[in-house]
């Protein structure tokens, strides 16, 4: 199992036997993707910064099958469906499970060659400084986020994708922070950052100590090859 990071939200999970692409809006390097095997494509939303239509052009070699937020309009490809907040399905050796966002779209939850991975999307805890966002109501976008979270009481949580946004200033740590303590998830992989690498190191002095491993990455296309994953 590798884990890389695109760019953004944008993350590819390689299995042996499939690959699973998260949020891509920007091209991904010819070495990452396999002839032969199948590509699933996931789109938590709509936002730019989460979906390109470039996308639609891999090449049938790779075996690309599409699952979109139904935010998105219906595409004339083959191999594509939508999905909705709440709904369940089985595709592939896959068990998708979506859950709603406190913005648009959806966040997925997907188990996987006997692993447990939950992918947030634009759910995040949008504690917005109200001089910068006065439309904002801090008190309800707590509500929100935390009623969503509530919904997956229960499921395990092993590898988990959570917005880390700096834009929040010093609320940006909130979303990652409650989630560890509500689920315990093995592995956190902060996102949503543009490039502002430096967002994980400060995340990281915010919610350690936890048994909850948080890996640190500096780059675009990087594979996240450390120690922490050698053990799953």
């Amino acid at each position: 199992m590798k884990i890389i990071h695109l760019h953004h939200s944008g993350f590819l999970i390689q299995f042996d036997d499939k690959t699973l692409i998260f949020d891509c809006f920007t091209k991904i390097p010819n070495n990452f993707m396999r002839k032969g095997i199948p590509h699933y494509f996931f789109v938590t939303h709509g936002h730019s910064d989460h979906f390109s239509r470039d996308i639609l052009n891999v090449e049938k070699e790779f075996q690309p099958t599409y699952i979109f937020s139904d935010d998105i309009p219906e595409m004339h490809t083959p191999r594509n469906y939508r999905m909705a907040p709440y709904q369940h399905m089985s595709l592939g050796g896959l068990d998708i499970k979506t859950f709603g966002s406190t913005d648009l779209g959806v966040s997925f939850y997907i188990a996987a060659n006997n692993h447990r991975i939950f992918h947030a999307g634009d759910l995040n805890w949008w504690d917005w400084d109200t001089t910068l966002r006065p439309d904002i109501d801090p008190a309800q976008e707590e509500k929100d986020f935390k009623a969503e979270l509530a919904r997956m009481k229960g499921l395990p949580m092993e590898f988990a994708f959570i917005p880390v946004d700096p834009r929040l200033g010093d609320s940006f740590y909130k979303a990652g922070e409650y989630f560890i303590q509500e689920f315990h998830p093995k592995v956190l992989i902060p996102m949503h950052f543009r490039d502002d690498f430096s967002i994980i190191e400060k995340f990281k002095t915010k919610v350690e100590p936890t048994d909850t491993l948080i890996p640190d990455f500096r780059g675009r296309n990087i594979t996240l090859k450390t120690s922490w994953l050698d053990q799953f």
